[in-house]
């Protein structure tokens, strides 16, 4: 195991969280979890050359379309009118980034825009016939990718990941907005002094 580091002397202990729940987790299983967190991250962010091949179109299709594509999708399932500030929302982007991508997604044929029925100052957008078989593809590729990666795995693992990383998401889903607070308590109890909010 490796040694948990120390502060040099005369500095202020670190932001371990060593007196919170979950304090019985040693540093290295912690810290192991965070490199693994990096790693999916550097790797799940957007698939190799950010391209991913979509049949029904012939060609490879940028991972950032897709990504849009596929969240228009998920919100008509739930939303009579998507909106650009819809699929913002989802994509968690600037609304004027997500506006030039549509714009980009609408010149290849797979979207339409229209007038939101009660504001006319929104936008909407909908899928083509096209739009909604990138979705399809782009399912269709996600699952082969994942056979793929876990192939080898037993199946009891495939399903505990399933399991836990629903888990996960969940937590972190419920969780993670309220961590930049928590963070600021425990820099305040460290120092024993008010922090700057700057």
């Amino acid at each position: 195991m490796t040694a948990a580091k120390k502060a040099p002397a005369g500095v202020p202990p670190l932001l371990t969280g060593a007196h919170l729940p979950g304090s019985q987790l040693s540093d290295t299983l912690v810290d192991t979890i965070d490199r693994s967190f990096r790693r999916l991250r550097k790797s799940l962010i957007r698939p190799p050359s950010g391209m991913v091949p979509v049949p029904c179109l012939g060609h490879p299709l940028e991972f950032a379309k897709i990504a849009a594509c596929d969240a228009i999708d998920e919100l008509a399932e739930t939303t009579e009118s998507v909106s650009v500030k819809d699929v913002a929302a989802v994509l968690d982007l600037e609304h004027s980034t997500v506006s030039r991508l549509l714009s980009e997604i609408e010149d290849d044929g797979l979207l339409v825009r229209g007038e939101h029925p009660q504001d006319r100052r929104r936008t909407t957008v909908e899928l083509t016939d096209l739009g909604r078989a990138v979705v399809s593809d782009a399912t269709a590729m996600t699952r082969f990718f994942t056979r793929a990666l876990l192939s080898e795995w037993p199946q009891d693992d495939v399903e505990s990941l399933s399991r836990l990383i629903g888990k996960l998401a969940d937590t972190v889903h419920s969780r993670l907005s309220a961590l930049p607070e928590l963070a600021m308590a425990e820099f305040c109890r460290v120092h024993e002094e008010p922090a700057d909010p700057s």
